[in-house]
């Protein structure tokens, strides 16, 4: 699974997720829910250079180079999937405004790279597990960051939990792995 790939199923699971907050929420209360947010949370890009640099070099090390692929190809497939989605401009602007997706895009790892299936002894990698669980985690503090009402607290939750286990799933399955483990 080539990195823009993995970076467009984050694109989408998010669009899903604002989807479906929008469904239950209305679309206006959902946009006021994430400007709030945003005020009392500030983004993290202005943070700690040293923790960016480690952040970064984890990221790196858990991708390999494709030849034959341009980060253009790839922006070209990320910019693809979010027009799949067919969301309004707003939620549009909102999914490419996503914080852990500007983090990855922002560090300037090559696009084009992708996440090998193998480790270099030959045994199934774990890069893509690693940095699928990285991405669900940052989903959920996203979501934690976002001052929803408590009357709908639990229901806003599981509307957006659905998109991120599919994302887990298909990512999962694309580098190799068996997104569900042993039932004892």
């Amino acid at each position: 699974m080539r990195f823009s790939e993995f970076l467009a199923e984050i694109l989408t699971a998010h669009g899903q997720v604002l989807l479906r907050l929008a469904a239950l929420l209305g679309e206006e209360p959902l946009l006021e829910l994430i400007e709030k947010a945003e005020d009392l949370y500030p983004s993290d890009q202005a943070g700690d250079t040293e923790q960016s640099k480690t952040w970064e070099n984890w990221l790196r090390s858990r991708l390999a180079a494709s030849p034959g692929d341009t980060a253009a190809q790839a922006m070209t497939e990320i910019q693809g999937a979010v027009t799949e989605l067919n969301l309004p401009e707003v939620l549009e602007f909102y999914v490419w405004a996503y914080p852990p997706y500007r983090d990855y895009v922002e560090t300037g790892v090559d696009l084009s790279m992708r996440i090998p299936r193998q480790a270099t002894t030959g045994a199934p990698s774990e890069n893509g597990v690693q940095l699928t669980e990285d991405a669900i985690q940052k989903a959920k503090q996203w979501f934690r960051r976002l001052p929803i009402p408590s009357d709908v607290g639990l229901a806003a939750e599981r509307a957006a939990e659905i998109p991120w286990l599919r994302f887990r799933s298909e990512v999962l399955k694309r580098v190799g792995r068996r997104p569900l483990g042993p039932v004892y």
